[in-house]
């Protein structure tokens, strides 16, 4: 990773964060006058995107043992925002369903830490 510091611009470049067999993080980031922009390669295991519905809609290419994704940064840094949300709100609405199955499993993972089992 570099950083590069020329007021008012902050440049963060070849980012490469990785939690071994989970997912991985690479790209750009710069920040100037508190104004977000970047672009990150997000990567995660299959096993990581299984609540998420047609998962390969949005996670569409494979790399490494991950399935990737492009995410585009902007807003500020006190607001920053993101695209993959919206993309991933696409797919719950396409099937219902899936959202129930996850809320579902929230839930019940709630009541196991709550009520004490495993």
């Amino acid at each position: 990773m570099r950083f590069t510091w020329l007021y008012p611009k902050i440049d963060i470049k070849d980012i490469a964060i990785e939690d071994k067999g989970k997912l991985r993080i690479e790209g750009d980031i710069s920040v100037e006058r508190r104004i977000l922009r970047g672009t990150i390669q997000l990567g995660f295991t299959r096993r990581y995107l299984d609540w998420l519905p047609q998962a390969e809609e949005v996670f569409n290419r494979q790399r490494n043992g991950y399935l990737w994704t492009t995410v585009h940064l902007s807003g500020t840094i006190d607001e920053p925002g993101q695209d993959l949300s919206p993309r991933i709100i696409e797919l719950f609405q396409q099937s219902p369903g899936a959202y129930l199955q996850l809320l579902f499993r929230q839930f019940g993972d709630w009541l196991k830490k709550t009520l004490g089992g495993d």
